[in-house]
C-alpha cells in the first residue's frame, strides 16, 4: 500500500487565501496584523482573504481580548483544530519516534540507540510514542520520516528514490520503502526529509536562533552532517545533498567511504571516531553520555579532545562562513555539555580562518532544543511547506475516509 497525498485544494481558493491558510495551519490564533507581517501582504488583501475563508467555514474570528492600551485586535484561527503529527527519525546511530502538534509542542518522544531492525522494532517505537502522548493513531493527521542521505522531500507524500546502496538499510525496510511501511501502519500520508535538515529547521524556527535569516545547524550525534535554513525554509540544493559536510574530501589516500568517494571528512572527524580515539587513549569505552558528564565536570583531558574536535570541524565550517556569511551556526545540542565545548572549538577556528568582519558577524552556539529539534523541525516542515493544507486538512477539505478524531 503506497500512501499518497490527498487531492489538495481544488475548491477555488485564491493564492492569498491559501497563503493565509498556511499562516494559520499550526492552529495558533493570530491577528490580521500578524498574518500581514508573516506573509508580507497588504492588509486589504489579507482581510479580503479572511472574509472569503470565513464565509466558506474554514476560519473563524475570535472576540478581541482586553489590551492595556490601544484598540484590542480580534484574532483568527482555523475553524477546526489541526491534527497531530507523528515523527520517525531513522539514522546511523539511533532511532527517534515522537508526536508533536503543528505549532511545535512536543507531546511525546521515545529514543533508542539500540541497533533496531526495521520495520517491526521501529513501528513498536512509534506505538510507544503514541501511547506516551495518550492518544490513538486516529488523531494523527500525517507523518514525517527523517532519513539520512539526499532529501526525499517532493511536496507530495510517498517514498521517493532510495538513494545509494549504503542508505538502503535506512530507507528500505524489509524490502519496502520506509515511507510505505509507516504510511500503511498509520493509514496516513508520510513525507520524507533528511534527518539533519529536520533538526536544522527545528532550531532555526523554534530555537534561540529563530531571529536569524541564515542558519547552519551542525548535526553530530546521528553522523557528521548539517542543514541550511535560509529565510525560514530549508535549502536542499540541486542534488538535495546541501549540508553533507561529513563528505567533504580531506585525504586522497583515505579509506573508501560508503558514499563511493575516498577520504571523507566524517571518517576522522565524527563523534564515533572521537569515542574510538578516547577509548584507545584511556583504555576503556566511552559513550556520548560520558562526553556530556566529563564536559560538565570540567575534566581537562576530555575538554581538550572536544575542543580539538571542534577546531577540526570549524576549519571546514570556516570556508562555509566565507561563502555564505551566515548569521548563526548552531551545534547539535543532544551531546549536552559537550556541545558547548565543541562550539567553542568551532568559534576558535572560524576566528582564525575567516576575515575578521565575517567572523564577528556570525553567532556560534550550542542548540537549545536537544532531541526535540527533529520533532519541532517536522512541525516547521509541515507549516513551511503547506503540508496540512495540501493534503486536505479537516477544516479545509475533510479528513481522509475512515477517520473520526474525538
Amino acid at each position: 500500500m503506497s500512501m499518497t497525498a490527498g487531492a489538495g485544494l481544488d475548491n477555488g481558493f485564491t493564492g492569498t487565501e491559501r497563503a493565509v491558510l498556511r499562516a494559520l495551519s499550526d492552529g495558533r490564533r493570530r491577528t490580521v496584523a500578524e498574518v500581514c507581517a508573516e506573509l508580507s501582504a497588504a492588509r486589504s488583501s489579507v482581510v479580503h482573504a479572511l472574509s472569503g475563508l470565513q464565509a466558506a467555514g474554514v476560519v473563524v474570528e475570535h472576540p478581541a481580548e482586553r489590551s492595556a492600551r490601544g484598540r484590542p485586535a480580534r484574532g483568527w484561527s482555523l475553524a477546526a483544530s489541526p491534527g497531530l503529527l507523528a515523527v520517525v527519525v531513522a539514522a546511523a546511530h539511533g532511532f527517534l519516534a515522537g508526536v508533536v502538534r503543528p505549532d511545535g509542542e512536543v507531546l511525546a518522544a521515545v529514543h533508542s540507540t539500540a541497533n533496531l531492525t526495521p520495520p517491526a522494532a521501529v513501528l513498536e517505537l512509534l506505538n510507544r510514542a503514541i501511547a506516551q502522548a495518550e492518544i490513538s493513531a486516529r488523531h494523527i493527521e500525517l507523518a514525517v520520516l527523517g532519513l539520512p542521505g539526499p532529501s526525499l522531500f517532493a511536496g507530495t507524500a510517498g517514498p521517493g528514490p532510495l538513494g545509494g546502496s549504503h542508505l538502503r538499510r535506512f530507507r528500505d525496510w524489509a524490502g519496502r520503502p520506509a515511507a510505505d511501511v509507516v504510511g500503511e501502519h498509520l493509514n496516513r500520508p508520510v513525507f520524507c526529509e533528511n534527518d539533519a535538515n529536520l533538526a536544522a529547521l527545528g532550531e532555526a524556527v523554534y530555537g534561540e536562533s529563530a531571529a536569524a535569516d541564515t542558519v547552519l545547524h551542525v548535526s553530530l550525534t546521528h553522523g557528521t552532517g548539517a542543514g541550511l535554513v535560509i529565510g525560514g525554509k530549508l535549502h536542499r540544493g540541486g542534488s538535495r545533498l546541501a549540508g553533507e559536510i561529513g563528505h567533504l574530501h580531506v585525504d586522497d589516500g583515505g579509506q573508501l567511504c560508503e558514499c563511493g568517494a575516498r577520504g571523507c571528512f566524517w571518517q576522522t572527524t565524527s563523534i564515533p571516531a572521537l569515542l574510538s580515539e578516547l577509548a584507545t587513549a584511556h583504555g576503556r569505552t566511552f559513550s556520548v553520555s560520558d562526553l556530556d558528564a566529563a564536559a560538565a565536570a570540567g575534566e581537562l583531558e576530555i575538554i581538550r579532545a572536544l575542543r580539538g574536535f571542534g577546531r577540526s570541524l570549524g576549519r571546514r565550517i570556516a570556508d562555509f562562513v566565507v561563502f555564505l556569511d551566515p548569521q548563526a551556526i548552531v551545534v547539535d545540542s543532544t551531546l549536552g555539555a559537550a556541545s558547548h565545548v565543541i562550539a567553542d572549538g568551532i568559534r576558535e577556528a572560524v576566528d582564525q580562518y575567516t576575515p575578521p568582519q565575517l567572523a564577528a558577524s556570525v553567532q556560534i552556539s550550542s542548540g537549545s532544543l536537544g532531541v526535540s529539534a527533529h520533532l519541532k523541525g517536522a512541525a516547521a516542515l509541515v507549516r513551511t511547506e503547506n503540508l496540512l493544507v495540501d493534503t486536505g486538512h479537516a477544516s479545509v477539505a475533510g479528513r481522509p475516509s475512515g477517520t473520526a478524531p474525538s
